[in-house]
């Protein structure tokens, strides 16, 4: 899912650097440390942007072209301490290519820089050549086998030809050859070469010709489907165990590969990592497919794979917008993953409001996959407007069946949400470092996650018995070192106001949190293993989630968060953050609603009822005029001593 500390706002401009927000130390006795801003943005040389959700090796991507559709791409690593992003754009013209420009810092490590000049060098000529058998332009990604770390940059074949000092030793290359055709349609051939030996006398002469590429990558569908992309993954591990990744996402065209044996030195793993394809155009229901298959070492001749239907998760996506999205199209993000591996995320255009039914093959390993949905499609040159991303931290495949899941239906509203699989935990507490976070926003489904890219204005203030002890703009979670550890109760004060986002639904909340706190927690609230907890730090014990409130908002509202019946309805659940369902389960010992239609200055209570345990139904009349946006204020308290009390502005619009 997406790495733990994504806890900072974007600023104001509504940018971030390429190398995202810096680390903060972590602050002296009974001060804070603001966690980092996501997601991170890197603009490229051609104008294509790299979307990153979380940071290092693991991150997710989407790279999006100016209108913000999405772009397939080469995710490249060489090494844990260089990564590259390639757009296929500028895989058809390497010549144009500056690999320092495509460099992302954001998916890297720190750590020391390989040093091959550190080692006799020796020429390395690689002489490519095409599918008319004349020379061609390429470029091809060479991995020391002996140390990945003795080389570290993709090398552009010009005319046919390129020499690059390298030292002597055992290398694996993988040669890309792009072409479109007069359609504009991209296809690729890969040339895979495990085994190849730089002599330490003379100049090493290989020959990637594009003619060996003779295998198309395909998969056919239950149902019939055209294919929207192909993520494959060439990776190279040395003699030491270290991996070079080198992940290449297509547009859908064709995809061909070279068979291979399995290498003499070192290891290769080759995998058709996500395989997915789209319904054709005009269908009526749309759908997508997502597939893993199991990766090999070596490269077969036969590429085709096929689909068991009776394996398939099979969810039911619908999609809800503002009444004022202005082209009524979203963007639905998709990919696999595992733990190790960011996905490169590649997307659907959908109708929102609309549906979308998505179909995923069974995970390979600790593989599943991630999907995120952008409720309007983004072009992230329009203006000071914002983007929301929603993502489901809960895995998207938990068994073969069928599910339906709605994303974006308000009110949106920072909580801290309740999830099954593994994430990171919002509020834990580890000895006396305790980590306070919320959800930027967050929809009715109880696993989401929103993040947020715009003009975001954000206050967060915490407080210790009373005590100020953080308060800052811009960020939405953050850590607190030398706590005391004796009874007592923190406040989470975040004022959020997102009204230049350009959205007339949920602009702004107030959302103010108290949260008891022991030095002995219920051996109930330990946080289980494979979610991730940012206080831990070295601590072999894991941590204790503490007992926060959490609002989960269902509003008889259509797909556009628009009322349109004189009586308003709110179902609504009143539980404690839980992942696994570990965590508080303490009763709820109150609750209020409470609705204003002149922008907060007078409030009607909501009549209520408790309809089972941490549950109610408030209901109201709509007493606004048509196109009034009312407000939300919800109360609760627990048998804990917690409380939580939020304010939603323009939580919908009456219709």
């Amino acid at each position: 899912m997406v790495a733990a500390m994504v806890l900072g706002l974007v600023g104001a401009a509504g940018t971030a650097a390429a190398t995202g927000t810096p680390p903060i130390p972590r602050a002296t006795a009974h001060q804070a440390r603001p966690l980092a801003t996501a997601p991170q943005v890197s603009t490229l040389p051609n104008g294509d942007r790299v979307l990153i959700f979380g940071s290092g090796p693991a991150a997710d991507i989407a790279v999006l072209a100016p209108d913000g559709s999405t772009v397939r791409a080469v995710r490249y690593a060489p090494n844990p301490q260089h990564a590259y992003v390639i757009p296929e754009s500028v895989m058809a013209t390497p010549d144009q290519f500056v690999a320092s420009q495509y460099q992302v810092p954001g998916l890297s490590v720190a750590g020391p820089p390989a040093t091959p000049e550190h080692f006799p060098l020796h020429i390395l000529q690689i002489n490519a050549v095409g599918l008319d058998g004349a020379a061609a332009d390429c470029f091809t990604l060479l991995t020391n086998v002996d140390d990945i770390n003795r080389w570290s940059t993709p090398i552009v074949v010009a005319n046919g030809v390129a020499r690059v000092a390298v030292p002597a030793g055992h290398y694996s290359a993988t040669t890309i050859f792009s072409s479109y055709d007069s359609m504009a349609n991209q296809t690729i051939h890969v040339v895979t070469q495990p085994d190849i030996t730089v002599t330490d006398t003379g100049v090493t002469t290989v020959s990637a010709d594009e003619r060996t590429a003779s295998a198309r990558v395909r998969a056919t569908t239950p149902k019939p489907a055209v294919n929207a992309s192909e993520y494959l993954l060439f990776d190279s591990t040395d003699i030491n165990g270290l991996t070079s990744d080198f992940q290449l996402s297509s547009n859908g065209g064709p995809i061909y590969v070279s068979p291979t044996a399995a290498p003499r030195v070192g290891r290769f793993k080759y995998q058709v990592f996500d395989w997915s394809a789209s319904s054709p155009a005009g269908t009526v229901d749309p759908y997508h497919y997502d597939m893993m298959f199991p990766p090999t070492d070596r490269i077969d001749t036969n590429q085709d794979y096929r689909i068991d239907a009776s394996k398939l998760e099979t969810i039911h996506n619908t999609f809800d917008t503002d009444p004022t999205n202005p082209s009524r199209q979203g963007e639905f993000l998709s990919g696999a993953k595992t733990a190790e591996i960011g996905a490169v995320l590649t997307g659907d255009l959908v109708a929102t409001p609309g549906a979308l039914t998505t179909y995923y093959g069974a995970p390979i390993g600790d593989g599943n996959y991630e999907h995120i949905v952008l409720p309007e499609l983004p072009s992230l040159n329009r203006g000071p407007n914002g983007v929301i991303f929603l993502q489901a931290d809960d895995p998207a495949y938990t068994r073969a069946g069928e599910m339906r899941l709605t994303w974006g239906h308000g009110p949106l509203a920072p909580q801290v949400g309740q999830f099954a699989g593994g994430t990171w935990c919002r509020a834990c507490v580890d000895g006396g470092s305790v980590v306070l976070a919320v959800n930027e926003v967050q929809d009715s489904s109880q696993d989401t996650e929103g993040q947020l890219y715009g003009p975001i204005a954000g206050l967060l203030t915490i407080y210790r018995d009373g005590n100020q002890v953080f308060s800052q703009e811009g960020f939405y979670g953050a850590d607190l070192t030398n706590q005391a550890q004796k009874p007592g109760t923190y406040r989470f004060v975040y004022d959020q106001d997102l009204s230049a986002f350009g959205f007339t639904q949920s602009t702004a909340t107030l959302t103010d949190v108290t949260v008891p706190y022991t030095p002995t927690p219920d051996p109930k609230w330990t946080l289980p293993a494979g979610n991730t907890c940012e206080v831990q730090a070295g601590s072999t014990t894991p941590c204790s989630i503490l007992p926060m409130l959490n609002l989960n908002y269902h509003l008889a509202t259509n797909d556009t968060n628009t009322s349109h019946g004189r009586l308003q309805i709110l179902d609504l659940r009143v539980d404690h953050q839980s992942y696994g369902g570990a965590g508080s389960h303490a009763p709820v010992t109150s609750a209020t609603v409470s609705v204003s239609f002149n922008k907060g200055a007078s409030w009607t209570a909501a009549a209520m009822v408790q309809a089972g345990q941490n549950h109610f139904v408030a209901w109201w009349k709509n007493t606004g005029a048509k196109g009034s946006t009312p407000w939300l204020k919800v109360t609760a308290t627990d048998a804990l001593g917690g409380s939580i009390a939020q304010t939603v502005d323009n939580a919908y619009t009456i219709g």
